[in-house]
């Protein structure tokens, strides 16, 4: 990919943001776009994984954990390891403390911030740092 990409964050007012991460992933998906949700450890990405099966009743969300399921062709990847991703459109940043390496390879990041001093103090970081490195970063407060 040869352009940046655009970076969204997304200032949560609840000290977490598993729900909200389901209903962003549920609306990206149903626009057409592939996705990879990157997380800090298996039992984040298991947590999350249980969530997209029953946040809602009614709604059916095709995912699977990356790289368990490497061959899946489900258009969202559920991801925890550090030096490792599924290809996607969007990628969805919720390694609290950093900014994976791989970030450049999407069209579109989006950094979820939970309302919680540890997490405040890391999205600073992370803006601080796509800033930096020159990107077009846009913040909605929720």
């Amino acid at each position: 990919m040869s352009e940046q990409p655009q970076v969204d964050f997304y200032i949560l007012q609840q000290p977490t943001g598993e729900r909200f991460t389901c209903q962003l992933v549920d609306k990206v998906w149903h626009q057409g776009y592939q996705i990879y949700i990157h997380t800090h450890g298996l039992t984040h990405a298991k947590k999350l994984d249980d969530m997209l099966w029953t946040f809602k009743q009614d709604s059916f969300i095709p995912h699977d954990l990356y790289p368990d399921e490497a061959d899946s062709i489900a258009p969202i990847k559920i991801g925890y390891a550090v030096d490792s991703y599924a290809p996607a459109d969007v990628l969805v940043n919720l390694a609290v403390a950093d900014i994976p390496d791989f970030y450049s390879n999407f069209n579109r990041v989006a950094e979820i911030v939970f309302n919680n001093d540890v997490a405040k103090q890391w999205g600073r970081l992370r803006y601080k740092s796509y800033k930096d490195k020159g990107l077009d970063v846009k913040v909605h407060n929720l």
